[in-house]
């Protein structure tokens, strides 16, 4: 059995895709460090995204990149998003979310929610920013309490 090696030209790689046995093709080989690089290269994404609908986490068929910006590479990803957004929503019923400016003030003391290898922690910051970040001690004791299972699913815990 006779074999045939072929090295791609510096640069390129075989296109398996449109190459065949009487016709060896070559496309660029791209080096992806952003986003733009990875949609250039018009590599197909897989993963899960958040329906609209219900805001069920579905898994996807391979797509586009550049025309799907949503999709998160695991389950537990998309889940962690779709608690965010639902975080946000709640926040304005414990005190609302900490502003930029609290956040530079390094003498006032942030009450947080977050995660060690150990599981869900409640901290205190005074500068280091968390999403999960309250006025008072009581506001995040109430918002866990109540809200135990979306804080475990935004810290991808589980």
């Amino acid at each position: 059995m006779k074999e045939l090696k072929i090295e791609a030209p510096q640069g390129y790689e075989v296109d398996k895709e449109n190459s065949t046995f009487d016709c060896i093709k070559f496309k660029k080989k791209y080096e992806i460090k952003t986003w733009d690089d990875f949609c250039e290269a018009e590599k197909k994404i897989e993963g899960f995204f958040i329906s609209t609908a219900y805001g069920n986490v579905n898994k996807t068929a391979p797509v586009k990149a550049e025309n799907n910006r949503n999709v998160f590479l695991t389950e537990k990803e998309a889940k962690s998003a779709r608690a965010a957004a639902m975080i946000s929503q709640l926040m304005p019923y414990y005190g609302g979310a900490i502003t930029d400016e609290e956040w530079k003030d390094c003498c006032m003391r942030k009450f947080v929610i977050t995660r060690s290898e150990y599981g869900v922690h409640f901290v205190e910051s005074v500068c280091w920013f968390h999403f999960l970040a309250f006025r008072t001690e009581k506001q995040r004791g109430e918002f866990y309490k109540y809200n135990k299972q979306l804080v475990k699913e935004y810290l991808m815990i589980e």
